[in-house]
């Protein structure tokens, strides 16, 4: 029997957890997923986030941390600056791999944080290379 689900069609290896308590904002599975996934070296990976804030909010930035072996060595704001107003919402965020690194388990935070510095959501993943 051929399995024609969308799940048959959709590579996600990657499987994105929202870590907050969902006070503001509650992640869309369906909405949220890396591509390529798996991810590859010296390429882009597209870290594409949806779900819905349950209250209107102003985003100040999105931070994106990578750590390996538990040290963090990727550490980036990325600005957005814009009020959001209650229901569905999507951004991308793109992290540059290089063409070189250890082969090991990569782990993602990525976290939305309003201008007096409170935290929004927080989502996690991780992903090895293909």
């Amino acid at each position: 029997m051929i399995d024609y689900s969308l799940d048959s069609l959709v590579s996600n290896s990657m499987k994105f957890t929202q870590t907050d308590d969902q006070s503001w904002f509650i992640l869309d599975e369906a909405q949220t997923y890396g591509s390529p996934d798996p991810p590859q070296l010296g390429h882009t990976v597209y870290f594409n986030l949806g779900g819905l804030f349950i209250q209107d909010v102003y985003v100040d930035h999105v931070n994106f941390q990578c750590r390996l072996f538990g040290a963090l060595v990727y550490n980036e704001d990325f600005a957005y600056g814009q009020d959001v107003t209650a229901g569905g919402w999507t951004y991308s965020l793109p992290f540059d791999v290089p063409s070189v690194a250890p082969n090991t388990t990569y782990y993602i935070t990525v976290d939305a944080v309003d201008a007096d510095g409170n935290q929004l959501f927080s989502i996690d993943t991780n992903f090895r290379f293909a």
